[in-house]
């Protein structure tokens, strides 16, 4: 087997040296509208894996700076709901990068190589990357074709789930032939949802972004915040307490983020009365707490999915301010509920990569 790794070794350091080779200015896309004079606006796309759905969202910004957002849906098949479930099990769980030491690395080998080697013939890495990717082919056909563009990278964000890992988001991009790109400041294995929303609410974001070290000095200023970030769904309900002060610095570590696969929308028909769904859904909107009781309070609430409505956020509201008083509980925001995953990923794409990250693709159709 010792020479197929080093092939397998060898393969992925050529590819990832050609990634690093390549210019910001090549993989951010240009506009280009045959019907019209020439026009160019810098394009920047965000894709967000949520429990239920796909998102993708193209932004563009012109020569003045005006921004303008298009977001898609792919309200996704069964198999992708099934997939994602899977994923928020523990039993799902496997050996990925990064790494907590060598042996780790060297006992993921076999796994590692066998993704590898499916990816070398066209396939995808596995089962899972294939019901993902093929989402996300489908929200990156009708916007290209929508907007007369081509993606060429993007910013890959998803779900907290514990077995969805960096390498499924990077070989996603591999299957869509697309650069995966790490946004500027991301030390984190990959964009979680709360994060990447947070920013597609508008928080956590310098505003003199193009020089490093003003934006690094603001960013330095920002407050740490308690935040909530709720996703509710027609089959899941995801609860995280993150602390942020930036948006790509989000701490969510174990214990301050749950999901649960069976309070989604709709399993109100399993339960006796409607009552009896919602005081589930109001006690797990505090699981939080149950490991964290001294959590303070929320300052930010941050509402994701596509069941958000005018009940659901009362209760929502109902069950913090019980929990921690209204003088407490900062401003719920949900107006952006579908979107603001990936707009905030856009928006990470379009502030530029992470200097140190090479931008991974596999023979990237440019």
């Amino acid at each position: 087997m010792a020479p197929v790794y080093f092939l397998l070794v060898m393969t992925t350091m050529m590819r990832a040296a050609v990634g690093m080779a390549t210019s910001w200015a090549g993989d951010q896309s240009r506009l280009h509208d045959p019907q019209k004079a020439v026009e160019s606006r810098s394009v920047s796309v965000g894709f967000s894996f949520q429990p239920s759905y796909v998102a993708g969202t193209v932004l563009f910004e012109d020569d003045d700076g005006n921004l303008e957002w298009h977001t898609e849906i792919d309200r996704s098949s069964n198999a992708y709901q099934k997939v994602m479930a899977k994923l928020s099990l523990p039993s799902s769980r496997h050996l990925a990068p990064p790494y907590d030491d060598m042996e780790e690395m060297w006992r993921d080998l076999p796994r590692k190589a066998l993704r590898e080697s499916l990816k070398l013939v066209g396939l995808p890495a596995s089962y899972e990357v294939g019901i993902l990717g093929h989402a996300a082919q489908r929200l990156r056909t009708k916007l290209e074709k929508t907007h007369n563009i081509h993606i060429d990278g993007a910013v890959f964000t998803g779900s907290h789930l514990t077995a969805l890992y960096q390498d499924d988001l990077e070989d996603v991009a591999a299957f869509l032939k697309i650069h995966y790109f790490t946004p500027n400041w991301q030390f984190r294995p990959f964009v979680w949802e709360s994060a990447s929303a947070y920013a597609g609410y508008g928080f956590g974001l310098c505003e003199h972004w193009r020089d490093e070290a003003i934006c690094e000095k603001e960013m330095e200023e920002m407050e740490n915040l308690p935040v909530m970030s709720v996703h509710f769904t027609r089959n899941a309900l995801t609860v995280a307490m993150p602390v942020i002060h930036a948006a790509v610095m989000a701490w969510e570590p174990d214990g301050r983020h749950f999901e649960n696969f069976t309070l989604g929308s709709d399993a109100i028909v399993n339960y006796p009365t409607h009552d009896a769904y919602w005081a589930d859904v109001r006690e797990f909107l505090l699981s939080v707490t149950w490991v964290h009781p001294g959590a303070r309070a929320p300052r930010r609430i941050i509402v994701l999915g596509d069941m958000v409505d005018e009940h659901f956020l009362r209760v929502l509201r109902e069950t913090v301010v019980a929990h921690w008083g209204d003088d407490e509980v900062g401003p719920i925001h949900s107006h952006l509920a579908e979107s603001a995953s990936s707009r905030g990923a856009a928006e990470f794409m379009r502030r530029g990569p992470a200097s140190w990250a090479s931008m991974k693709g596999d023979d990237v159709e440019l």
